[in-house]
């Protein structure tokens, strides 16, 4: 889960708000508007676990659309999520099972982190296992809301673990290098950052890309 920067609403919600019409009657060309603004605003990756969105994909309200009808326009309420309405694919975690009352229980919307408006890496840590963990040190209202955020999203399934962990193991050579760099005195602190940023630039262009970056910024060895 990362920090995400909402450009402006897609045309199309001013005029499905004024319309009245029920989301499941929304046109496709619609949706597709309505995808472009998520996929500028997410990359490609899903709002919550990072995964890379596939067809297996939907367009997701924070707040329920069956309990909040007047928010499923609303641009601030919109993410895309892994998993497909069909159930398919996806209903182990993120929007689709944070819906699902009969699996996850009642919780407070207002106690998740929600991408564009909290960062989640103040919440969240995620270990070289795979497993996400609320960050050591934090309040009780902040640990409340890391933990109800990873319970209520289900994000250490044991496949996202496994995927996660893959995808650390497959950078561990590059951060193990960087942090010999760090030791060489050949090197000026100046140049380190250098290199450590353009591992970075390389880890945002990857799926579960925040578990990655704390790999470059922890594993200080």
């Amino acid at each position: 889960m990362r920090k995400l920067t909402r450009d402006h609403a897609p045309a199309c919600l001013a005029r499905l708000k004024l319309s009245g019409v029920e989301w499941k009657k929304v046109s496709r060309e619609d949706k597709n508007e309505i995808w472009s603004g998520l996929n500028d605003m997410q990359d490609g990756f899903c709002a919550y676990c990072e995964c890379r969105l596939s067809k297996r994909k939907h367009i997701e309200h924070f707040k329920k659309r069956e309990r909040f009808p007047d928010l499923r326009f609303d641009w601030f309420n919109l993410f895309g999520s892994c998993g497909d309405t069909d159930q398919t694919g996806g209903w182990d975690n993120c929007g689709i099972y944070k819906d699902n009352r009969k699996a996850v229980g009642k919780f407070d919307i207002v106690q998740l982190i929600k991408p564009d408006q909290d960062d989640p890496e103040d919440f969240l840590f995620f270990s070289e296992t795979g497993k996400v963990l609320p960050r050591p040190n934090l309040n009780e209202q902040e640990h409340k809301k890391a933990s109800e955020t990873i319970r209520v999203l289900n994000l250490n399934t044991t496949s996202l673990r496994n995927r996660r962990r893959i995808a650390i193991e497959a950078i561990l050579p590059a951060v193990y290098e960087l942090y010999e760099i760090e030791i060489n005195e050949n090197f000026t602190i100046k140049q380190w950052q250098q290199f450590q940023q353009c591992e970075l630039d390389e880890v945002r262009k990857q799926e579960f890309q925040t578990a990655l970056k704390h790999r470059f910024d922890y594993d200080k060895t």
